[in-house]
């Protein structure tokens, strides 16, 4: 059968489009999460958080067009790949930036339950859990990531932040924060941790 070859041409050119925002959508996931200290919260803001608590992340300015867009995007390139836990995890990132908590929950859950055992997911997993009032299932997500991970460096903050502000353990988290100095002497890119340190040890 004929086919007219402009017709050809707009059809290669939709398909390779396609392909390309998907595979752009499959970058590696981002590193987990970190409740950083000192950070000015845009929004979100909690009533009753105690003097010095590190802020809830709230959403970035993108408004709510823009996130019902970035959504809309997932969702349909999950339609063609449903059980693509990269795509489950892209749209629990957007819902995380938006401090939808639930539905982040549920869409990291999903990329887990599809891809278990990325330390990052779960990490941001236990942010969800802490900003959801469960400080307890945190710290277990965290013990996890750092089962899957020992020097993951976000498990271990997130770890020293929930113990100490969130569970008034304040034993445990400066032994976790001991872990988190040893890291840090040998990896000089992450944060500052002096603040966290005068918090927790009172130096």
């Amino acid at each position: 059968m004929y086919r007219n070859p402009w017709f050809t041409l707009v059809l290669g050119l939709m398909v390779g489009l396609v392909l390309g925002y998907i595979f752009a959508e499959r970058q590696p996931v981002p590193p987990g999460k970190a409740l950083m200290l000192g950070v000015e919260s845009t929004g979100n803001q909690s009533g009753g958080i105690p003097e010095g608590h590190p802020p809830v992340p709230a959403a970035t300015g993108a408004g709510t067009q823009r996130l019902d867009q970035q959504v809309a995007e997932i969702q349909g390139l999950l339609a063609a790949n449903p059980n693509d836990p990269g795509l489950m995890a892209a749209l629990g990132n957007v819902y995380f930036d938006a401090g939808r908590w639930e539905d982040a929950r549920s869409w990291y859950e999903r990329s887990l339950q599809n891809s278990p055992g990325d330390a990052n997911i779960v990490t941001d997993l236990a942010v969800v859990y802490r900003n959801l009032k469960q400080p307890e299932r945190a710290i277990e997500l965290l013990d996890e990531a750092i089962r899957i991970e020992s020097d993951h460096w976000q498990a271990w903050y997130n770890k020293v932040v929930v113990l100490h502000f969130d569970l008034h353990d304040h034993d445990q988290a400066a032994v976790a924060l001991r872990r988190l100095q040893q890291l840090r002497a040998n990896n000089p890119s992450l944060p500052d941790l002096s603040g966290l340190e005068k918090e927790i040890l009172g130096n």
